[in-house]
């Protein structure tokens, strides 16, 4: 049952415009499993924060980069978030989308305060949630702990849709289970469908 307090997902009379993925243990697999199975004409843009040790993103977007058929990099500080292109938080900076809904750029920032993960799961979806309201998807893939399911709430309270991994597909399925147990999750999808209905969503046929 859904949460009283929270909308439906706006459908297709509201495009989507930004994509926002979430991973930790098991997750750059996965990540890249998804990210190959989208096209080079993928609509809009799509930020990703992945838990990684120090000086491992950078090499790990050039990787994706090569195999995909998207522009994948790690995202510099106040570039924009343009279709066409995936950015990846570094390690060592939360990444956050900034600006309005139709000119969001990126934003690398380090809090006062320490979270637990930087880049946080939490701080991107929750800032794309800002940024875009209903016109944002976010997917939360495997991963331990509980990163992300606040982050998926803000994206479900702003209107706007979430996926999770289910348990068969993860590695880890503790990110996503923290994310249902909020009722923050619109859809649980296994990992061999979650590129396509990410592509459904941003088509607005869901």
């Amino acid at each position: 049952m859904a949460r009283a307090d929270l909308p439906p997902p706006a459908r297709g009379n509201v495009p989507l415009l930004g994509v926002v993925i979430g991973a930790s243990a098991g997750g750059p697999r996965a990540v890249q499993q998804v990210l190959e199975e989208l096209p080079a004409d993928f609509p809009v843009p799509i930020a990703i924060c992945q838990h990684m040790t120090a000086g491992a993103t950078a090499p790990w977007a050039r990787h994706l980069d090569s195999v995909c058929k998207l522009r994948v990099a790690e995202a510099e500080n106040r570039e924009p978030f343009s279709a066409g292109s995936v950015y990846i938080a570094p390690t060592g900076r939360h990444l956050r989308i900034r600006g309005t809904a139709h000119e969001p750029w990126c934003s690398l920032e380090l809090d006062l305060v320490p979270a637990l993960h930087t880049p946080s799961v939490d701080a991107l979806m929750t800032s794309a949630a800002e940024t875009f309201g209903s016109g944002v998807l976010g997917v939360l893939l495997t991963g331990m702990g509980s990163d992300g399911a606040l982050g998926m709430l803000a994206i479900r309270r702003a209107g706007g849709a979430t996926l999770a991994e289910d348990d068969e597909s993860a590695f880890i399925a503790s990110m996503p289970h923290a994310a249902e147990k909020l009722e923050a999750v619109t859809e649980v999808v296994s990992l061999d469908r979650m590129a396509f209905l990410i592509r459904e969503w941003v088509a607005g046929r869901r």
